[in-house]
């Protein structure tokens, strides 16, 4: 009984820190994501500005 006892214990460690990976990766491809769409709309609103004459190089932060 306590033999099987630490193997469900230990199954569960193991189910647990393979949700914990899945989770951080979900992160990551999330941040991903978020990283890649703030860059898409930067490199659009730079378009915008050419546009309109400006150079979005020269504007200071």
């Amino acid at each position: 009984l306590l033999e099987r006892l630490r193997a469900d214990k230990e199954l569960q460690q193991k189910e647990l820190a393979q949700r914990d990976a899945l989770l951080e990766r979900q992160r990551a491809e999330q941040a991903q994501l978020q990283a890649e769409q703030e860059r898409q709309r930067a490199n659009k609103l730079a378009e915008q500005l050419r546009a309109l004459g400006i150079n979005p190089d020269a504007i200071d932060d």
